[in-house]
């Protein structure tokens, strides 16, 4: 089945093909080159996991937000299991509170889980001039769904591109493992050079066009220690907050406590606070850091850290600000539905900070996500342009 042609995608590839072979290009963006919809298209349908209980969930909502900005975007929910949304053990997502108003430009729709009636559905959702079809891929789960999406664009003169997330896991996970669900498609991106050149030594000079992307990418925190340090941040003084974080530390089973270790960073005057660490269950894993701390010294504590938890941040606050540099999961202790911090940011989690049960699940979610490096917010808006082509971002104020 020969490629999509006329397509803003495969067009702007095959400028980049020399001697019939397909050109990889590692430095990711190319201004010059920029996918422009062609012959009157526009629009873009998104297809991927939903459940923003879920990692892979939540990205395919800052990319479809973040889509939105430059296009009309219909998001089709592919969510095969039944079970995403079961147990207590996860948080609530940080970046999905902030992506409650779309401007009205985006369009939602469930997929079916019976094969047969999904694949239609994906044919009855290509609209005519539909410019762009993205699939969004995770290794390791159900993708079955992606060949049936895939055909359904091409078949709907789309372009056709998969956006594969690269996880630090074993080779089973790794982007390679799905090219031949991914063979059809007019583009690839995945998160590193590494898989990007291991896809392009199976597709050969005839299979889609292949680059990497940092949005995609969830590497580089692999291989760590067993043990689980949590970094904590709170305001001067909050007894209020300690006591709950406490608390939620002190939850942790005595046989598992020995893997655990609990940083408090707190400047403070009051000898309560002391005083409640010293008497905490767990105090033998708990220290106290009361100093102040420079730039350096707080990016040290971030990136040796599997987890971070960080009081009522403001907009300028350092510690977040680092915690998103070293792209660490970060739960929020607050009591506002929304944060002023966190948009994009995927690896963070919200926990109330008057409830130490919130505190615990959102700690414990947290170190479950610790091998994971998580993308900077701005590389959402990056990957977007990189597949719209659009220089002119519509402006979607947040709802009042």
């Amino acid at each position: 089945m020969p490629h999509v042609t006329g397509s803003a995608v495969y067009e702007s590839f095959s400028a980049r093909d020399y001697g019939g072979n397909v050109s990889y290009r590692a430095g990711n963006l190319i201004e010059s080159d920029l996918y422009t919809p062609r012959n009157g298209r526009s629009g873009v349908v998104v297809a991927g996991p939903s459940s923003l209980l879920t990692v892979p969930g939540v990205i395919v909502s800052e990319i479809t937000h973040a889509l939105a900005t430059f296009t009309q975007v219909t998001r089709i929910e592919v969510d095969l299991k039944t079970d995403l949304t079961a147990g207590l053990h996860r948080a609530p997502s940080l970046a999905a509170a902030h992506n409650t108003y779309d401007g009205g430009r985006i369009v939602r729709y469930r997929a079916p889980t019976n094969a047969r009636l999904r694949a239609q559905e994906f044919r009855d959702l290509m609209a005519p001039g539909i410019a762009t079809a993205i699939a969004y891929a995770w290794p390791g789960i159900d993708n079955s769904w992606i060949r049936q999406f895939i055909h359904a664009g091409r078949s709907a003169g789309a372009s056709t591109v998969v956006a594969c997330a690269t996880l630090p896991q074993p080779s089973h996970a790794r982007a390679v493992s799905l090219a031949g669900t991914f063979t059809y498609a007019d583009a690839v991106l995945v998160g590193d050079d590494t898989q990007a050149k291991e896809l392009m030594s199976v597709f050969g000079h005839s299979g889609p066009f292949v680059e990497s992307h940092p949005a995609l990418s969830l590497d580089g925190r692999g291989g760590r220690s067993p043990r689980h340090q949590i970094t904590a941040f709170l305001p001067k003084d909050d007894v209020a907050s300690l006591t709950t974080l406490l608390a939620a530390f002190d939850a942790i089973p005595e046989a598992w406590i020995e893997t655990y270790n609990l940083q408090v960073v707190m400047r403070f005057e009051d000898q309560l606070v002391p005083k409640l660490v010293e008497d905490t269950y767990h105090k033998k894993y708990v220290q106290l850091i009361g100093d102040n701390m420079s730039s350096l010294d707080l990016k040290d504590l971030c990136t040796a850290s599997s987890a971070l938890s960080i009081a009522a941040p403001l907009i300028d606050s350092r510690a977040f600000s680092i915690a998103i540099d070293c792209g660490v999961g970060t739960v929020v202790l607050g009591n506002a539905q929304r944060p002023d911090v966190g948009r994009g940011y995927v690896g963070g989690l919200l926990a109330n900070r008057s409830r130490s049960a919130s505190v615990h699940v959102a700690l414990i979610h947290a170190l479950r996500l610790a091998e994971l490096q998580f993308p900077n917010p701005d590389t959402w808006f990056d990957l977007a342009q990189r597949v719209v082509g659009s220089p002119h971002p519509f402006s979607i104020e947040s709802a009042s």
